[in-house]
């Protein structure tokens, strides 16, 4: 039964070969050229000219404080810039809709990216120890710890930062609020 099946596969193959014959070079190119042929007009060429210019912009100076014109008058000079720097930072609407929005979305998303490594630190660890543990040579399996320690060391200070970022975003809802900003613009 096996030699029948061989032999009749042998025949379906001999039978079907000139079926599917490959095309050659010649008629491949050819072909192109018929199909290039029916073109009428060519495609739209892209250069440098058409694509909109990125504009450059650089970010502007702090402003350098006022050093206090009398030793005495120091500490009320002192106080008055701190007053006035606070107004300057205090929130307020008149920033504007895209102010704000752009301060909770740039927050918002500190926070996404910062949550997504968190996550892959937390797989990298774990695979990280399962391959540790499967390791019978002790020098590798010291290194293995250690790079596992270090990643861990890692996932902390993220953790912490991720703790700040929180914080920051509810700040920015805190201070929206006491600006009597309009939810919307911070969703």
């Amino acid at each position: 039964m096996k030699i029948s099946t061989l032999v009749w596969g042998l025949v379906g193959v001999i039978a079907f070969s000139g079926v599917a014959r490959s095309q050659s070079l010649a008629d491949v190119a050819r072909k192109a050229e018929e199909r290039r042929k029916e073109v009428k007009t060519p495609g739209k060429v892209y250069t440098n000219d058409d694509l909109k210019p990125n504009p450059v912009t650089t970010p502007p100076e702090p402003a350098a404080p006022e050093p206090a014109k009398a030793e005495g008058a120091g500490g009320q000079a002192a106080a008055k810039t701190d007053d006035a720097q606070a107004k300057d930072a205090a929130p307020s609407i008149d920033q504007g809709e895209e102010y704000w929005r752009k301060l909770m979305t740039d927050a918002r998303t500190a926070l996404a990216k910062s949550t997504t490594y968190l996550e892959s630190l937390d797989v990298r660890v774990r695979v990280l120890t399962n391959e540790v543990y499967a390791l019978e040579d002790p020098v590798q399996r010291n290194a293995g710890w250690a790079q596992r320690a270090r990643l861990m060391e890692d996932m902390e200070r993220l953790k912490q930062d991720m703790a700040e970022q929180e914080k920051a975003i509810a700040k920015i809802e805190v201070d929206a609020y006491k600006a009597n900003i309009p939810p919307g613009w911070i969703r």
